[in-house]
């Protein structure tokens, strides 16, 4: 796993997806996630990935289950890669790079003979702040199950669905690995976390997966990952988020009044302008940040908590939402 302070080389060339994915195949559309109140298989749909590079070096990851002899994980977990190992439990299959994005983060592997069944998929809609969430992957190279909650969506320079921050541990090693909700329904592929600490890991939506199976071969390109290098051009949650971690609430402040400017309508960057001004003691200013961001997302679980936290800590009035 990496995380999204400081630059990472980038040594190689994805190759078109073509019809390979089966992402969203009849095989993988119709396998589901046991029901019935039994507890999902997560072992049987996550899987270590190991990983030689050219240099010598070595990488641990993990990766998920998308279809008979297919896997998806991060490109940076197999960037520079001699060779490539998936694992569960004392079986080992070789796998070879199939295809993949690598600004999204995500490559798919042909693993020959590896006998997968993969987990239900959810929508991109379905991933909500508030919502529940199990990471499962291998950090440590150890497996490994950690439930949390959805505390941020983020946009993202990508269709299909918005980066998920979530409060379910994961450390490295575990990125390729998958964010489930409570059904066992895949919801994204764990990627990323703060190098500061704090609940700032995230995850890439299923929608990516299923946007670059749509894609000519030609407009899937390789680039360095979306949240290497953060700038504003990449994305203002990323620095929004690396800010708050660090505790710079001026600059969080700074940031997040440029964020508003720039995306008026994005519930996130309201709630970053919120959390600033709360830590910095404008508390009439950190309300409005929370009460506009629950304007824009009546759904927003943070929003609702942070308000309601001010009403009972302050004994100020809960705002009613329906104003501006």
């Amino acid at each position: 796993m990496r995380r999204f302070a400081g630059k990472l080389e980038s040594g190689w060339h994805v190759r078109a997806l073509g019809c390979a994915l089966l992402l969203l195949s009849p095989i993988a559309s119709a396998a589901s996630a046991p029901e019935g109140g039994t507890q999902p298989d997560w072992s049987s749909w996550v899987n270590k990935v190991e990983v030689v590079r050219r240099d010598g070096g070595r990488e641990l990851g993990s990766g998920v289950t998308i279809g008979p002899q297919q896997i998806v994980t991060n490109c940076h977990v197999v960037r520079n890669a001699r060779t490539i190992q998936v694992s569960r439990g004392t079986e080992v299959w070789p796998a070879t790079m199939e295809a993949g994005d690598e600004y999204r983060d995500l490559c798919f592997l042909r693993v020959p003979g590896y006998p997968g069944v993969p987990p239900r998929m959810a929508e991109p809609e379905d991933a909500k702040v508030g919502l529940g969430v199990i990471a499962v992957g291998y950090p440590g190279g150890k497996f490994a199950v950690s439930q949390g909650g959805v505390k941020g969506l983020f946009s993202c320079a990508c269709d299909g669905g918005r980066v998920i921050q979530t409060s379910a541990y994961f450390g490295p090693g575990a990125s390729g690995g998958g964010l489930f909700d409570s059904a066992g329904r895949l919801l994204g592929i764990l990627t990323y976390k703060s190098g500061s600490g704090g609940h700032f890991h995230f995850a890439v939506p299923i929608g990516w997966m299923k946007q670059l199976s749509r894609l000519p071969p030609q407009t899937i390109a390789s680039k360095t990952t979306f949240w290497e290098n953060a700038t504003r051009d990449s994305g203002y949650f990323l620095l929004a988020c690396d800010l708050d971690a660090k505790q710079n609430w001026n600059g969080l402040l700074k940031l997040s009044r440029d964020w508003t400017h720039q995306e008026p309508d994005n519930p996130q960057a309201w709630m970053a302008w919120g959390r600033a001004n709360l830590k910095l003691e404008q508390v009439d200013e950190a309300v409005r940040g929370f009460r506009r961001a629950l304007l824009l997302d009546s759904t927003h679980a943070e929003a609702w908590w942070e308000l309601q936290k001010l009403e009972i800590d302050l004994g100020l009035p809960f705002p009613d939402t329906a104003e501006s």
